[in-house]
């Protein structure tokens, strides 16, 4: 069975496998992501040659956080990314497609989620390093005129709010919920006095300790992004009318118990009954959308 060769690249993780036409992902490697944008596409250039020993004539599918264009322009993205000429740089060989990461994971779940895959219309939301949306709509990915349909993190949400997303937004999604946003306001906190007891400068990585031992303001900081979160949904769940909101992200994995009840309250409170769940295909749910694209890819260019 044919595999291709996937990238998950996200401002926390990068991860790298392969993905045959059923969704199943071997040779799978996870590490933290590299810091700047051409030591990616180095270690991204070494993965391809490396897999494209075992997998014949692969197409590579690449997704990653950030505004992606159909050209492989990726913008505000992972890796400190501004008008990041990725497929450009990397120069590759095999056929590519760059795909943002949560419209990859929203394949993956259109595809493979018992409950989702056929005609339903539904939203997936990513909440990691940023925020960022795919909207399926009767079964089929919808990517806009200019290939960003479903950038929900830079909705609106509060311009009361002096946070700003890296595009220069004050109090969108992203600039207010975010993995990002939370460490940043975690780094201030403990800069101003909260959290002594911690032997250095508390970051995102210390929260998930905090709110299990009950910390007020840990519990004050997620339940104000989970009403973001809440409020960012609404606006879209009114114009789109979505059957279900799927979640996945770091956040998501590590915060999601807490999370979870804030962004339904706020739903239910503008009376809407939205189910909301967590990505059903786990951590490589952006590995097997990436998958799909490259098979999408390789078909459109056997059938050209």
């Amino acid at each position: 069975m044919a595999q291709d060769i996937v990238f998950d690249i996200g401002g926390m993780h990068f991860r790298s496998g392969l993905v045959d036409e059923n969704g199943r992902v071997s040779s799978q490697v996870a590490f933290d992501s590299p810091g700047d944008p051409d030591d990616m596409v180095e270690h991204i250039q070494r993965v391809v040659d490396s897999f494209s020993v075992s997998a014949q004539n692969p197409a590579v599918g690449i997704a990653i956080g950030g505004l992606v264009t159909k050209d492989g322009l990726v913008t505000a993205g992972a890796i400190n990314m501004v008008d990041y000429p990725l497929l450009q740089r990397l120069a590759l060989r095999q056929p590519a497609v760059v795909l943002n990461d949560a419209r990859a994971a929203a394949l993956a779940e259109a595809r493979f989620n018992p409950r989702l895959s056929g005609r339903s219309s539904f939203l997936l939301l990513t909440v990691s390093a940023g925020i960022g949306g795919g909207i399926v709509i009767g079964g089929d990915l919808y990517e806009g005129h200019h290939n960003i349909a479903g950038e929900v993190g830079h909705l609106i949400i509060d311009r009361g709010q002096d946070f700003y997303c890296r595009l220069g937004h004050r109090g969108c999604l992203d600039a207010l919920a975010s993995g990002r946003a939370l460490n940043h306001r975690m780094r201030k906190l403990w800069r101003e006095g909260h959290w002594t007891h911690l032997e250095n400068v508390a970051t995102l990585k210390d929260l998930p300790k905090l709110l299990a031992d009950g910390d007020g303001m840990a519990l004050r900081l997620v339940a104000e992004a989970g009403n973001w979160i809440g409020e960012g949904m609404m606006q879209t769940i009114r114009v789109f009318d979505p059957c279900e909101v799927v979640f996945k992200g770091y956040l998501i994995t590590a915060l999601w118990e807490y999370l979870h009840p804030h962004i339904s309250a706020v739903i239910q409170a503008y009376g809407y009954d939205v189910p909301l769940s967590r990505s059903t295909l786990g951590e490589n749910v952006g590995l097997i959308g990436a998958g799909l694209a490259a098979q999408k890819l390789r078909a459109e260019l056997v059938s050209a």
